[in-house]
């Protein structure tokens, strides 16, 4: 009994092991089918090696990459219109990290690009920003524009969009007061938030 579990051991080690090579042979080809699509500017291509470059990946042989080698390849995908890529510029730019400087202005023009590409995290970002404006007063409040961003936001099928919708109609910012709507709101589309808190 005891030779044949040592055998059985070493033959599911043997094929873990298989099934192990097997998976870094199909990633490698995945990673080749992705270079492929980034050197014809596929947008989504380029952000997928910028994160991969950005992270690294001991797997793939792909040591993570400075601030400026991330800069360039995250401006080749939001350059080619990857909404994700936009998204991320932007929260870059917002933020002044991973090689970008500080300028709330680009990112607002980021976050509106994105959103305009159907991004909803992106929608939300630029309503927060209309609907809080200042940034050193680089951006102007407005608030009815960033009740129609959380609205798209929603529309797409963020919570985070709903929410604020429920919250501008509560406060009445950015559309007049109507606390019945927010209710309404709160009732239907958040439902299953409330239900999966309790």
């Amino acid at each position: 009994y005891l030779w044949a579990d040592d055998n059985e051991d070493c033959g599911d080690l043997i094929n873990k092991q298989n099934d192990d090579i097997a998976t870094v042979r199909k990633r490698l080809e995945g990673l080749g089918l992705v270079e492929t699509a980034a050197k014809l500017g596929h947008g989504g291509a380029l952000h997928h090696l910028a994160l991969l470059n950005r992270n690294g990946d001991e797997e793939l042989k792909i040591a993570s990459c400075d601030d400026n080698k991330f800069k360039d390849l995250l401006d080749k995908a939001a350059d080619a219109g990857d909404t994700d890529a936009l998204f991320l510029r932007a929260h870059c730019l917002l933020n002044g990290e991973d090689g970008y400087n500080r300028d709330p202005v680009m990112a607002l023009g980021g976050f509106l690009e994105a959103a305009e590409g159907g991004h909803a995290d992106a929608a939300v970002s630029a309503g927060a920003m209309l609907h809080r404006g200042g940034f050193g007063g680089t951006v102007q409040r407005d608030r009815r524009r960033a009740f129609e961003l959380y609205q798209e936001a929603a529309e797409l099928g963020s919570i985070e969009g709903w929410r604020n919708l429920v919250s501008c109609y509560a406060l009445g910012e950015g559309v007049p007061r109507c606390e019945e709507t927010a209710k309404y709101i709160a009732r239907t589309m958040l439902k299953e938030e409330s239900s999966d808190d309790s």
